[in-house]
């Protein structure tokens, strides 16, 4: 199980095998998309082999996530040898060494991972996975304000990274259960990058804490702008909060730079998201009735399974509240019901699982002169 990072030699046959967290969390929520798209078994076989390789190796006791495994099961000799055996002549050898420190960063990529695959599947045992690491790094890594440090103790933190994926970790884990508790905890994460990471002249977010002084000033990466982006743009569309829409334009106004652009030309696929989900309105499904509620719970799942990465699902359950960005006001309902709605307005309500499927595609099929969402 799990994914090696690269290839050398120019070919897919001469692997590098190192397995690093950033490969495992985002290729569990590609194969968890492409089997919730295609149906295609292999692709539920891939995400379930990356997820096994987690439980089994880099899951602590605690139910954190460890950050890598090395390359090679003796350090400093390719292990080409190694890796043609069986799992089971391999463990005759040992195992590649595992860096077993618990980094935010490396804890929010697995978490956001995990919730896609309990969305494809509905198995809640990947949820309660993508939770206890969650509360772990709550518990171990909190920082006055929202934020997060990197390790146990940071000597020159905070960075942006661990701030972005674990926020990013908490919107997956609200749009995954409906949980209220998890968006007020993506706001203050994403408040507390406000206040650490903007650049001075608000184009972009820089990689560590923007006040610090020293030799060399923080500057932005390309990747954790565009990642930023896409969450705060996504985020805003759950909050209303404007402050959230500011910072993501802020992060495209540092993509579309021209120099930028220029250096980063054959990198351009996530500014090109960034540039279209900053203009359209995601995909937005809300689900009227109670938690306790069997069909309510069919339907939300049913919402967060389709296979969209920007769309906005949501559980209006009437204890916990008005939602915190809604511009409807939903009916009183006999039982459970799913809606469409966009401007102001909503679509007639739909009953059952098998409708929401072809609710959401009447929505996102191409309008005329227009693209279909991604």
């Amino acid at each position: 199980g799990g994914v090696y990072q690269y290839s050398t030699d120019g070919g897919w046959q001469h692997k590098h095998f190192e397995k690093i967290m950033q490969m495992q969390g985002e290729n569990l929520k590609i194969f968890s998309l492409g089997y919730a798209y295609f149906k295609d078994p292999r692709f539920l076989k891939a995400a379930q082999s990356i997820e096994k390789y987690l439980r089994t190796f880099l899951m602590s006791p605690d139910g954190a996530f460890y950050t890598s495994q090395d390359a090679d099961v003796k350090q400093g000799q390719h292990s080409q040898w190694y890796f043609e055996l069986s799992d089971a002549e391999r463990r005759k050898h040992g195992i590649p060494r595992i860096d077993k420190h618990i980094y935010a960063r490396e804890n929010g990529w697995a978490i956001n991972g995990l919730t896609w695959l309990y969305r494809a599947t509905a198995d809640k045992r990947y949820l309660d996975e993508a939770v206890r690491a969650a509360d772990f790094i709550i518990k171990n890594r909190c920082l006055p304000g929202g934020g997060f440090r990197h390790d146990a103790n940071d000597t020159s933190g905070p960075y942006l990274g661990d701030n972005l994926y674990m926020g990013r970790a908490f919107l997956s884990l609200y749009e995954a259960t409906g949980e209220r508790h998890w968006l007020t905890r993506s706001q203050e994460t994403a408040n507390f990058i406000a206040s650490h990471f903007q650049s001075k002249d608000h184009s972009g977010f820089v990689s560590s804490e923007a006040s610090k002084v020293g030799i060399q000033k923080p500057q932005p990466l390309l990747e954790e702008n565009i990642a930023l982006c896409r969450y705060l743009n996504l985020l805003y569309h759950y909050t209303g909060n404007k402050e959230d829409k500011a910072m993501a334009e802020s992060c495209m106004r540092y993509l579309a730079t021209p120099e930028i652009a220029r250096i980063r030309k054959i990198l351009v696929a996530g500014t090109l998201l960034c540039d279209r989900e900053l203009n359209t309105d995601p995909a937005h499904i809300t689900i009227v009735g109670p938690k306790s509620d069997l069909i309510a719970k069919a339907l939300f799942q049913e919402a967060n399974r389709y296979p969209l990465s920007y769309k906005r699902v949501e559980w209006f359950d009437r204890k916990d509240g008005v939602l915190p960005n809604s511009s409807v006001e939903y009916p009183e309902m006999p039982k459970a019901a799913a809606f469409s709605c966009a401007n102001q307005s909503c679509s007639r309500p739909v009953y059952t699982a098998a409708e929401v499927t072809p609710l959401i595609d009447k929505m996102t099929k191409p309008n005329k002169g227009g693209v279909a969402s991604e």
